[in-house]
């Protein structure tokens, strides 16, 4: 395991710098320091149930980069995603799923850059919602942590009832 962060149950495919670089290019933004070295050290994958949990809810996966599983490669979700606008915002970054399919999201600029978020899809916005409102101002979104080191390292066991 790499130090600092949690173990994983499997992890994404080894990817390089240029890889992350790539990535980067393709979505317009520079990646947060903290979540760029989990990609390159990491690569998402399923956590152990030893550290899954967080305040809303509990990890299902993160993303990765170069996943054989389209359904699970990062930039596949961004690339569909985007062309058919299905995030709050095209400032933030889908890096994982909760498991009721909720979206752990990372801020990529502005006040809110480096910031974990959670998108309760499960509590959707009502029909007559104001569109004009922050994605960060919604009912919906949950400020999770200050940074992606700071979500992973708060991370709980799974409750499992006993």
């Amino acid at each position: 395991m790499a130090a600092g962060w949690p173990p994983m149950e499997s992890r994404g495919p080894s990817v390089t710098e240029a890889d992350v670089v790539a990535f980067e290019r393709r979505l317009g933004h520079l990646l947060p320091e903290d979540y760029r070295r989990f990609l390159l050290e990491v690569n998402g994958g399923c956590l152990t149930m030893s550290h899954m949990s967080f305040s809303w809810g509990n990890i299902n996966l993160l993303l990765s980069l170069n996943s054989p599983d389209e359904n699970y490669d990062l930039l596949e979700y961004v690339l569909d995603h985007r062309s058919l606008s299905l995030l709050p915002s095209p400032d933030l970054l889908a890096v994982g799923f909760d498991d009721g399919g909720g979206r752990i999201l990372l801020a990529l600029v502005g006040e809110h850059r480096g910031e974990v978020w959670f998108e309760n899809t499960s509590d959707p916005r009502p029909e007559d919602a104001n569109p004009r409102v922050e994605w960060f101002k919604r009912r919906d979104m949950k400020k999770l942590a200050d940074s992606f080191e700071q979500f992973m390292s708060s991370l709980q066991p799974l409750y499992t009832g006993t």
